[in-house]
């Protein structure tokens, strides 16, 4: 079965040979290298590289990372949490669903290429059947200094001089070139016969797989362009060194260049790389064998370097962790509490992240996160994550319900579950994370007595929806308490007037090195008017700044 490792894989994979394509395309121009033979090496090299990149790297372990949807400062009401470490996931029967259309959408495309190209070989087998005057006696002279066995024919069915097969091997030579004088004419077909020689269509054939097996890359699709340019401008080098005549051969090249057609050992296909061939053979001026060998170890170097890049930037990982199950690291099968947490997750993360939700809408989806939490620990009640995650909802959930009794039994079910959480943890032998105790709250300063006394704040609920904050300040968190590795929520109360500011606060449950910190920002906070019968009243509110050292 493919899993969502192997989906994350082929997308490393594939940035790995975008990396690797990229570092090393401009290296041949850099250094300058015009040798036909060394570029056709570096290009072959090149594409080797890339199609053994699996082979050739470590795979990584799968890491315990925080989940996505862990937020890393929840704003939730009662005891401080810490960072849990989860194994990253997604919902195990969307992950499936989804690599398995990735991979069905290659594999069908692969096919549909390969299809192609095979349809282009039975084609080049069509017209080899159907017959054409046979030229191979015209060049026997050739084929004996080439040592060269190939089946020569003139064909209406061609525009360019194709060579195929290899126990077998044939050449078809356009008929229009008949008319061409005998030096051009036999430039041509030694063209075609070095191709014979070197057993290129073994190497086209295996190109063409590649290129359909990585139809969705244009990196390799670039590279095989490449490493087939290279052959032809090797070939036409060895083609004019056999027949001495450079500008005869130059010439055939300009006049022969027409659209291309499949097979790419013709020797006269694809306009594009015709000035770049043309260019290449007008250069006369060779290499001398120390630049050449210089210039091979650079060339080397560089394709090394690519590829240790492209590694490292974008490891390739197992298919997952092969240590034993735990509380804290549960099997990935749908039926276990993991697959019911992951999808709380996605809901709590949607609840605290989507500003543009609305109360009602929060709510549900906190409501949603405690629902999954709970069919996860009615598989496994001491599964740590779910106890951690349904405690976070419940203190969130507490913080936009209105009716104060529900508050409260929310935030003594999520200490209930915070404990819990800390007891398993301790039984596994893990130390307590850092964090500060909540004190009683202090007594209710006069200020605040002054204000409730003078505005008659309303308690939210009824008609009247928990206000909407328009305008929030972060906490300073006091140096001395986070170097002390003090951690905590703090719940206050505050009354904001008729226009939407907060009038004053106070504490209802204290973290008292953090109590100022929470105090000064939650004093700077704004919302929008309260509305009571399409007036604007002054409300009281419970309220929650979370300190958490990341």
């Amino acid at each position: 079965m493919i899993d969502d490792h192997a989906a994350i894989n082929l997308l490393s994979y594939s940035l790995q040979i975008g990396v690797l394509v990229g570092v090393s395309a401009g290296i041949p121009r850099l250094l300058r290298v015009f040798v036909p033979a060394v570029q056709h090496a570096f290009w072959r090299a090149l594409l080797l590289a890339c199609v053994l990149l699996p082979l050739l790297q470590p795979r990584h372990a799968a890491m315990a990372l925080p989940h996505p949807g862990v937020p890393a400062a929840p704003a939730a009401a009662g005891g401080a949490l810490w960072p849990f470490e989860l194994v990253s996931a997604v919902d195990g029967r969307r992950a499936r669903d989804w690599t398995g259309m990735v991979f069905g959408i290659v594999a069908a495309g692969a096919l549909c290429r390969l299809a192609w190209v095979s349809v282009g070989f039975i084609r080049l087998r069509r017209r080899t059947a159907q017959g054409g005057d046979d030229a191979t006696g015209a060049f026997e002279d050739v084929q004996r200094a080439l040592r060269t066995r190939a089946s020569i024919r003139w064909s209406c069915d061609v525009e360019q001089a194709v060579t195929f097969g290899l126990r077998r091997p044939v050449v078809l030579l356009p008929a229009s070139l008949q008319g061409l004088e005998p030096r051009a004419l036999r430039a041509v077909v030694a063209h075609e016969l070095f191709h014979v020689q070197r057993r290129d269509w073994a190497w086209l054939i295996a190109e063409e797989i590649v290129r359909a097996v990585f139809w969705f890359h244009p990196a390799m699709w670039w590279l095989v362009s490449r490493v087939q340019l290279a052959r032809e401008t090797v070939v036409d080098e060895l083609s004019i060194l056999f027949t001495n005549a450079r500008r005869t051969y130059l010439d055939t090249l300009l006049a022969l260049a027409d659209d291309s057609a499949f097979s790419s050992s013709s020797a006269f296909s694809h306009r594009r790389h015709l000035f770049h061939r043309v260019m290449l053979l007008s250069k006369e001026g060779d290499m001398s064998s120390i630049r050449v060998v210089a210039a091979s170890l650079a060339l080397a170097l560089a394709l090394a370097g690519g590829a240790w890049t492209g590694v490292r930037a974008f490891p390739l990982r197992q298919a997952g962790p092969s240590a034993a199950p735990s509380a804290q690291n549960p099997p990935r099968d749908p039926l276990s509490p993991d697959t019911h947490h992951l999808r709380a997750t996605e809901f709590y993360e949607r609840a605290t992240k989507n500003t543009a939700l609305s109360p009602a809408d929060k709510m549900k989806a906190l409501q949603n996160t405690i629902d999954a939490e709970d069919r996860a620990l009615a598989i496994n009640p001491e599964y740590v994550p779910a106890l951690i995650y349904k405690n976070l909802a419940l203190r969130t959930l507490a913080t936009v319900t209105t009716d104060t009794d529900e508050q409260h039994r929310m935030i003594q079910e999520a200490d209930a579950l915070r404990d819990k959480a800390l007891a398993l943890r301790r039984a596994a032998g893990l130390p307590d994370p850092p964090f500060a105790s909540n004190t009683p709250a202090p007594p209710v300063p006069a200020s605040y007595q002054e204000a409730t006394a003078r505005l008659h704040p309303l308690r939210i609920g009824g008609n009247m929806m928990a206000p909407v904050k328009v305008r929030d300040a972060q906490p300073q968190y006091p140096e001395e308490a986070k170097s002390a590795g003090i951690q905590g929520v703090v719940i206050l109360e505050a009354i904001v007037n008729a226009e939407g500011k907060v009038e004053d606060a106070r504490i209802l449950k204290s973290v008292p090195q953090l109590d100022g910190a929470a105090l000064e920002a939650v004093r700077q906070w704004e919302y929008m008017p309260t509305l009571l019968n399409g007036a604007p009243v002054p409300i009281v509110v419970t309220l929650t700044v979370n300190f958490t050292l990341r």
